[in-house]
């Protein structure tokens, strides 16, 4: 062993390290979160105060759009959900062996991503009215379904694809078939890459929605223009109608964002923050409206055979119940619902196993009283960064 010589020491105590970074000419995180807040802050500044210092007609034209914004977000999650369904079996087929198989997945894929998707609303509405007759929702859905499906599919071809073959060959050589391998394996692995991608899809799809107006359906855009016709404040109309679709959109961007991040598992062993619990919260409301969807759909068949039964609380007891339920369980049973585990959330108490029933209603009643929510800002200012609900309930919410 060769001592190092002064001349040669004091090369070394006098060199810089560089350091490469090949993200450099990618803006940084915190400029683009500043850009976020600027965006979110003045959309809601200006409904607002539009509302406030101008109710006629900004008030007048919130009220009127209202429940076209419940439909936009209904036909949204319902196709969401079928085109979640459609795609995979796509991506499945996509990568199938069978020649059959990926023929027709691959001819699906690339005919319908090659025709748009206004053209294909009017020839399910219109030009297969001389076969079928199809209602405007019944349409409007199949339209987005069939669309989106096709780019989903892409997405998931190329999840299931990015996962190395020795994945297989490793799951092949303990004794499972190809298609247990895809199952246990494969397609576990690829969740983590195609959801962020297919949250993009959602925010696609929720402005795309729009386009649905041209069959008659009452959505948010499709009011914005009765309203305008009928006043011919288009302006006004139109100005809030286009915000409103901003502020929505730049909440769903965030929350992909955060799932995102919490695929990515490089903030593993941190504090969740007050963002990453509203963003789980939001993964999680969509979830229970798609339950709360099918409970209306078979409420308002009921009604049909019962007309003196409330559709109300034939909707609302069961949503009310399924929601405590969704939430007691996931969080004392494995300290996370799925809302917080596509954010990268769990919770777990001081001796690092998942919240007891106990804990679990504790943290539920904190977060809900006094006001919805408001527990959620203690956070902010807790010296210890812990959130004061938590330490009431003696657990904690980590990134993991």
């Amino acid at each position: 062993m060769t001592k190092a010589t002064p001349k040669q020491t004091a090369k070394q105590k006098t060199s810089v390290q560089v350091w490469q970074d090949d993200s450099a000419a990618i803006p940084r995180e915190r400029n683009l979160m500043i850009a976020w807040w600027i965006a979110l802050v003045t959309a809601i500044v200006f409904i607002l105060g539009a509302m406030l210092l101008k109710p006629d007609p900004y008030w007048e034209i919130m009220r009127f759009v209202g429940d076209g914004l419940v439909v936009t977000f209904e036909i949204t999650i319902i196709s969401m959900t079928l085109s979640l369904i459609l795609g995979l079996i796509a991506g499945l087929g996509r990568t199938a062996r069978a020649p059959g198989i990926n023929i027709l997945a691959s001819l699906y894929v690339e005919v319908i991503r090659g025709i748009p998707l206004l053209a294909q609303l009017f020839w399910i509405y219109y030009a297969m009215s001389r076969f079928i007759q199809l209602g405007p929702h019944v349409s409007a859905v199949l339209g987005l379904t069939i669309c989106y499906g096709a780019y989903i599919g892409e997405t998931f071809r190329a999840g299931i694809q990015s996962i190395p073959k020795g994945q297989m060959e490793a799951a092949r050589s303990l004794g499972l078939n190809r298609a247990q391998a895809m199952q246990h394996v494969i397609i576990p692995q690829a969740v983590r890459v195609i959801l962020p991608p297919v949250g993009n899809e959602f925010i696609a799809m929720l402005k795309d929605s729009s386009l649905v107006s041209v069959l008659a359906i009452s959505d948010m855009l499709r009011r914005g223009r009765e309203y305008a016709s009928r006043t011919f404040a288009y302006f006004e109309a139109y100005t809030l109608v286009a915000l409103v679709y901003l502020l929505v959109t730049l909440i769903f961007s965030r929350v992909v964002f955060y799932i995102e991040q919490g695929m990515s598992r490089e903030n593993q062993g941190q504090i969740g923050s007050l963002m990453h619990r509203l963003a789980g919260g939001i993964v999680d409301l969509v979830i229970v409206d798609v339950v709360g969807l099918i409970v209306y759909g078979l409420a308002q068949a009921v009604v049909l055979l019962l007309p003196d039964a409330k559709v109300w609380l034939m909707v609302a007891l069961p949503i009310g119940l399924f929601t405590l339920t969704y939430s007691l369980f996931f969080i004392s049973r494995s300290g996370r619902t799925p809302g917080m585990m596509a954010v990268g959330l769990r919770a777990f108490d001081s001796e690092g196993r998942p919240p007891s029933l106990g804990q679990a209603i504790k943290r539920l009643l904190l977060m809900l009283l006094p006001v919805p929510g408001l527990s959620l800002l203690w956070m902010l200012w807790s010296p210890a960064r812990q959130p004061l609900y938590d330490q009431a309930s003696q657990t904690v919410v980590i990134q993991d």
